[in-house]
């Protein structure tokens, strides 16, 4: 009897011991996740589900000898952002300059890379309107439909700017409706099919859009454009607690921008490489921001 109990006890004693080894090997084997955030309204050409699903399965296969590694996920809005970084929940963010220049003290970072557009980190927006409307200048569109992507918000701060500076009032009171579109194609359609007047767009995102139709550029004209901006980037928090270094996040930013499933998705956003930049490449930007912001309150 006496043997059966401590045949039994052995028994309990190194399931035990193996559960103990097992949980251990799995705890320093656990992943850490250095999750970036995007928000819906900055995925504009390919689905969510290919933004997700495509570069998370090239980093997978970049990091398969690792215990931790970059993920892409996909959020509805920005608002939880701040509250996710002070939690670590989240390490980086792609989408509008806009954001990271306000939230600079919680990113803590000089971390920052830039998709290239048609071979250069910067872009111009232009004002596009059909060459047959008669309208020949900003003031012009008083009262029409404008169209815009949701992705572009440095063109609508310079948009804004244009309008504040030539005292036209502000985009909501401007035009009769401001359309949001997601896909660029769809955006300058928007003017070349008469549903809008005028459309907001990056112009390689017209030049690639002409591409696709010539007849679009006989039949619309820019009646302004932009100077340069940095329109889209990527920031990483230089806070990366754990086991990542800062050498080895540049290594897998590259490695994540040169497989080609995501030359794939980057070519469907007529994005080339991705390539660091400083935070003095957004001063234009940034100089967007404050004039306008010191325009509010004011009296008329």
């Amino acid at each position: 009897m006496r043997k059966k109990m401590n045949q039994r006890l052995l028994s309990f004693c190194t399931f035990i011991l193996f559960a103990v080894l097992n949980f251990t090997s799995l705890t320093l084997h656990a992943r850490t996740e250095y999750v970036i955030a995007l928000t819906e309204q900055s995925v504009r050409v390919a689905s969510i589900e290919e933004i997700e699903l495509g570069f998370n399965a090239q980093l997978a296969s970049i990091e398969k000898n690792k215990n931790y590694g970059l993920k892409i996920k996909v959020f509805p809005s920005e608002v939880l952002f701040p509250n996710l970084l002070a939690e670590k929940k989240i390490y980086g963010y792609f989408g509008s300059p806009k954001f990271i220049l306000e939230h600079k003290s919680e990113f803590n970072t000089d971390l920052l890379f830039t998709p290239v557009l048609g071979g250069t980190v910067m872009g111009r927006y232009v004002l596009l309107v059909r060459k047959d409307s008669g309208i020949d200048n900003l003031a012009k569109l008083k009262n029409t439909n404008i169209s815009y992507c949701a992705v572009d918000e440095v063109g609508m701060l310079f948009l804004e700017m244009l309008l504040k500076d030539r005292k036209l009032g502000k985009t909501d009171t401007f035009f009769k409706k401001v359309g949001i579109k997601k896909n660029p194609n769809l955006n300058v359609s928007s003017v070349f099919f008469k549903e809008a007047q005028a459309a907001l767009v990056l112009a390689s995102d017209y030049a690639v859009a002409a591409e696709l139709n010539p007849q679009i550029k006989q039949q619309l004209v820019a009646i302004e454009t932009s100077p340069e901006y940095v329109t889209n980037l990527m920031a990483i928090s230089s806070r990366l607690d754990g086991p990542m270094t800062g050498d080895e996040l540049l290594g897998y930013i590259t490695n994540m921008t040169n497989t080609m499933q995501s030359k794939k998705i980057l070519r469907s956003y007529n994005f080339g490489e991705m390539r660091q930049i400083k935070f003095e490449d957004l001063n234009s930007v940034g100089d967007l921001i404050n004039s306008l912001n010191e325009s509010k309150g004011k009296p008329k």
